[in-house]
């Protein structure tokens, strides 16, 4: 299943990527700032793997939901 908008993105969920799973660690929205003040010029998602290694996917719909946080 795809996103259907970046707002959309939980974290925590299990998403693949790439042939691989990932969880989904943060989710930037343009414009929005965050606690500390950082405020992304564009949308991206920073993903994590079972390795603790770090990918950054700025398109969302290349995501397949896998399990959805709002599912328990």
């Amino acid at each position: 299943m795809k996103y259907n908008s970046v707002n959309e993105i939980g974290l925590g969920e299990s998403v693949l990527y790439e042939g691989k799973e990932y969880l989904v660690l943060i989710n930037y929205i343009k414009g929005e700032t965050d606690a500390k003040g950082f405020t992304p010029k564009s949308n991206f998602t920073i993903l994590i793997d079972n390795y603790g290694k770090r990918t950054t996917v700025h398109d969302y719909r290349e995501l397949d939901i896998l399990i959805n946080i709002n599912d328990y």
